[in-house]
């Protein structure tokens, strides 16, 4: 796309207004605001029922070219051969593809087409589902967006991902009992995601519900993804630094045991675990998990300081502990 240069310093982006009541892609320089270009959508922002116009969301109705629609008057073979252009903006000529790639370009609007043009002719219509409620929060249609989860999630057939969908999108409305809500059918439904047990930690933490978070964390370290299991790993940290800081040591050593070898791997957990020592004056394992977090963290300065003076006071007999 070729554009007039507007200021020496030219941003161009696209966002994202309403024009003459419809959604509108806007190609504009960040620098100056200038406008280069105005594409004017219909946007389908309804549940994508059959039956319903992939241009605009219209309902349709039998007439004598077949299906049209009651709202902006094209006919399916319209609407087909209007999104087969806009996918021939990809290479591939592929709705899903073309949609992907508009958004990440920032056209928003047309990526909600495509997305939408997916789940009625192309060939993953759960991917461009998914695709579509992404956009649709992008669009700031974020209530649209979840109820729209919601619908696809009561729908026979629908995948337990959605369930994952919902609790993203209401724990971003700030909803985490909702979020908590959704969490629970989906691994209700599949147990083995794990991703989602970690983030049902996470959310726990928030509520300060410490043996939930704990419960949920132990499952999530079950995961083969490193990520997930270090997220897991931090809930088992955090939670376990609350129970210290509540003097509740027990509990915080409690805490630690639930990750089982990985608290030799991690030096949040061996930290926290050298105090707990300390505290029980329990000699052998505070320079055990001493010794353990500088080589984790050689830069652990407090670990270190605690360990020189340990082993100073040692020699000099200034503990007595056994």
């Amino acid at each position: 796309m070729s554009q007039q240069t507007c200021c020496p310093m030219m941003d161009a982006q696209w966002t994202q207004r309403i024009v003459d009541g419809q959604y509108a892609d806007i190609f504009f320089c960040a620098n100056c605001g200038h406008v280069h270009r105005t594409e004017k959508y219909a946007a389908p922002l309804r549940f994508p029922y059959a039956g319903r116009c992939i241009n605009c969301g219209g309902d349709q109705h039998e007439s004598a070219e077949g299906l049209r629609c009651m709202q902006c008057g094209k006919s399916s073979l319209q609407d087909k051969d209007l999104h087969d252009k806009l996918a021939a903006l990809h290479p591939d000529r592929d709705y899903l593809l073309a949609s992907e790639a508009l958004f990440e370009a920032g056209r928003n609007v047309l990526a909600l087409k495509l997305a939408t043009a997916e789940i009625q002719w192309g060939r993953d219509p759960i991917t461009g589902m998914k695709h579509r409620i992404t956009v649709m929060e992008a669009l700031g249609e974020v209530d649209r967006a979840l109820d729209e989860a919601h619908e696809w999630a009561d729908q026979e057939g629908a995948p337990a991902e959605v369930h994952g969908i919902i609790a993203e999108l209401e724990a971003a409305n700030g909803n985490i009992d909702g979020a908590l809500t959704a969490l629970e059918r989906g691994l209700n439904a599949d147990p083995d995601q794990y991703e989602w047990w970690v983030d049902y930690g996470e959310l726990m933490v928030h509520k300060d519900e410490r043996p939930a978070a704990l419960r949920s964390a132990s499952k999530a370290l079950s995961s083969k993804t490193k990520d997930t299991i270090e997220r897991a790993v931090a809930i088992i940290s955090e939670v376990g630094e609350r129970y210290y800081a509540s003097g509740q040591y027990a509990e915080a050593l409690g805490a630690c045991s639930l990750s089982g070898d990985l608290q030799e791997r991690y030096v949040s957990l061996a930290w926290l675990r050298s105090r707990i020592a300390a505290t029980n004056q329990d000699q052998a394992y505070l320079i055990k998990w001493l010794e353990k977090t500088v080589a984790l963290d050689p830069n652990h300065t407090e670990a270190e300081t605690m360990l020189n003076n340990y082993s100073r006071g040692r020699k000099k007999g200034w503990f007595g502990w056994s």
